[in-house]
């Protein structure tokens, strides 16, 4: 990776998607660039996982190859994707800091990359939308699964193990699943 004037660059060849990197194209319907609705499944997968990084911008195509297409309004989706991050009614946590969202060129063309982090053992489970069932999803390979109740339970169980999780908040999660 060499930087100039501030941005990264990357080259194409070098991607490979795998558990850790999701690439999407994120052209909108005006081919200006607007940030996918099912990013979201991949920032939850990423984040109940090990982390990983999405790239905005990046189209996959057959055989695990790739092509940068580019975000013709960056700044756009980047305000979407912060703008969306602190919306509970979308994303459960924002475990996002400044240093995680940044610019990268890939052959000529301007990608946002997204590093999603692990969440903390309290965090979990990172869920799209208000309801954790049926909201959360686990990165399994190169795909985002729907997390089972159960996995969810469990999820939250750790989470009751931890001093920071107090009684007010169990009896909480115990009406939800009522």
């Amino acid at each position: 990776m060499n930087s100039s004037d501030g941005v990264d660059e990357m080259d194409v060849a070098s991607l490979a998607e795998a558990c850790d990197l999701e690439c999407k194209a994120a052209q909108g319907r005006d081919g200006r660039g607007e940030l996918p609705d099912d990013v979201w499944k991949s920032y939850s997968a990423m984040a109940n996982a090990d982390g990983g990084v999405i790239l905005l911008g990046v189209q996959e195509k057959p055989r695990g190859s790739f092509r940068a297409l580019g975000l013709a309004d960056v700044e756009r989706v980047r305000k979407a994707l912060w703008d969306n991050l602190h919306n509970r009614k979308q994303v459960s946590v924002n475990l996002l800091t400044e240093q995680d969202v940044d610019v990268v060129q890939i052959d000529d063309h301007m990608v946002l990359r997204v590093r999603v982090p692990r969440a903390s053992r309290q965090q979990r489970p990172v869920h799209v939308g208000s309801n954790p069932f049926g909201g959360t999803y686990l990165r399994r390979y190169e795909g985002d699964y729907q997390a089972d109740d159960e996995a969810v339970r469990r999820m939250v169980a750790e989470r009751v193990e931890d001093p920071g999780w107090g009684c007010s908040r169990v009896r909480l999660f115990r009406k939800c699943l009522s």
